[in-house]
């Protein structure tokens, strides 16, 4: 425990002696002044623990002093003991008056002298004490009212991995009551898909590099996808053990910047060929107009004119993707039969020759749980990739469609371009990573690839998995997708 400070003051050199020569065989910290001025300048650097004042000084008063004290929020509750040889009742009362806490009579009794600044240090050392806990408490309620306000979700999960706290906010976002005592993966997986998986099984100790880790709670027909990110907080040294958990929502972040990668590239995959098409035939005609016949003029305006409908379907397709998913769930999804056509028309449009579709044990009649230009979207991206890698740009394409557990379809997409390392295939479905052009086959100036196609499989409830190829170069991607509840 600290040393207590006491400042004594008196006019008299030989009192002030006296008393230091009492005291300081107890250990306290003394500080001396002979005057009211000097008394005051060293309570306000000192702070001292209690005060012995004499009354009856020159110039400047005990009680003046006292009343400066009291004057002052820093000191206003330093313990003040007056020293005075009068013993008159007014002189006492005025004492009290300016705030003294006791009064010692001159000639003081040495034991007596000593019991009184024991006890009023005790006492004051116990205020402080109390002080000190209003204020911890105090400091506690705001904190408690902070976190209960907060956007954000908190936890307190037990070693044994239970949840022993949740804020309001951490109760809305896993739908449980302030009394759940369920294991905190448990109550995540009543509504919420873990992403990446990868990356939850080492729960709860922390990524390497910050990497979060993701829930989803796929789209239905009544509501969009939400996603939430989970950090921990780092755990003090030597403190309370216990996982402190936040729950973030970042539906916003991931569905905006995915949103508009999707846009991008929607519009750069289906206006390219038709515009090619248009101004191709429009450019002949008008340098050759002069010259041609009227058979090749009307048959390259017809290519021109096909190319123009094509655009404006075109168009028509991105107006309705820019609709709310809710105006296109259940209404724009394909069937399994149609699938095989649409992997083949993207590769027609991309020009790979070489690709082939297997169908396996399927229902084609039934309808999958995305919508068409979500699906467009994200069969693009890997065919696109395929090409862009493979060291001659002309891949060799398998495209399996096999039924799966838990009404869903498996697609394994495999080609025979460049493998990935370690690095790049652990990170590659990372919502938030933008792979390296090495691999993710980003357009350039934008953060589509693998990212983009991991965002829109999670979102409605699908997973993905990428892996090199066992027999040769190359590399295979599974998708899990969700197939529509029979009507």
């Amino acid at each position: 425990m600290d040393r207590s400070t006491i400042l004594l003051v008196d006019d008299n050199p030989q009192i002030l002696a006296i008393l230091t020569d009492l005291l300081r065989p107890l250990n306290y910290r003394l500080l001396c002044a002979q005057n009211g001025s000097e008394a005051l300048d060293l309570a306000a650097t000192h702070r001292p623990d209690l005060v012995l004042l004499d009354v009856m000084m020159p110039g400047m008063s005990g009680f003046s002093v006292c009343q400066a004290l009291r004057a002052d929020p820093q000191l206003s509750k330093v313990p003040v003991i007056m020293i005075t040889a009068l013993d008159d009742r007014a002189s006492r009362l005025q004492g009290f008056e300016v705030g003294a806490d006791d009064f010692i009579g001159k000639p003081f009794d040495y034991v007596e002298l000593r019991t009184r600044v024991a006890t009023v240090l005790r006492l004051n050392r116990y205020r402080l004490l109390l002080e000190e806990q209003d204020r911890v408490a105090v400091e506690k309620a705001r904190f408690a009212w902070v976190v209960e306000q907060s956007d954000d979700g908190y936890l307190i999960v037990s070693t044994n991995h239970q949840i022993q706290y949740s804020n309001q906010r951490a109760r809305e976002l896993l739908s449980i009551s302030e009394s759940e005592q369920e294991p905190f993966l448990r109550c995540v997986a009543r509504q919420y898909s873990f992403v990446p998986q990868m990356a939850w099984s080492t729960w709860p100790q922390p990524l390497p590099n910050g990497a979060p880790r993701l829930l989803v709670r796929p789209e239905t027909s009544t509501s969009a996808e939400f996603w939430v990110q989970v950090d921990l907080a780092a755990q003090p040294p030597g403190g309370d053990d216990r996982p402190v958990v936040r729950l973030r929502d970042v539906t916003t972040q991931i569905t905006s910047q995915r949103d508009m990668w999707t846009f991008h590239a929607m519009v750069a995959h289906k206006m390219r060929t038709p515009l090619v098409s248009i101004l191709g035939g429009l450019n002949m005609i008008n340098d050759g107009a002069a010259t041609m016949k009227r058979e090749g003029i009307a048959r390259i305006a017809g290519v021109a004119v096909a190319g123009a409908r094509r655009l404006q379907s075109e168009i028509e397709d991105i107006l309705n993707y820019m609709r709310p998913p809710a105006d296109l769930y259940g209404s724009d999804m394909i069937t399994l039969d149609d699938l095989d056509a649409m992997v083949h028309m993207i590769a027609g449009d991309l020009q790979i020759a070489q690709i082939e579709t297997i169908r396996r044990d399927l229902d084609v009649n039934r309808r999958i749980a995305m919508t068409r230009h979500s699906l467009d979207v994200t069969l693009r991206e890997l065919l696109e990739n395929a090409q862009k890698f493979h060291p001659a740009h002309t891949p060799q394409v398998s495209v399996t469609i096999a039924a799966a557990a838990d009404n869903q379809i498996c697609l394994l997409i495999t080609d025979d371009g460049v493998n990935l390392s370690p690095e790049q295939i652990s990170a590659a479905w990372r919502p938030y990573y933008q792979g390296e052009r090495s691999f993710t086959g980003q357009i350039e100036g934008m953060g589509l690839g693998l990212a983009l196609v991991a965002r829109i499989v999670y979102a409605v409830g699908g997973r993905c998995a990428i892996a090199n190829r066992s027999d040769g170069p190359g590399v295979v991607i599974e998708l899990h997708i969700p197939l529509a509840r029979r009507i």
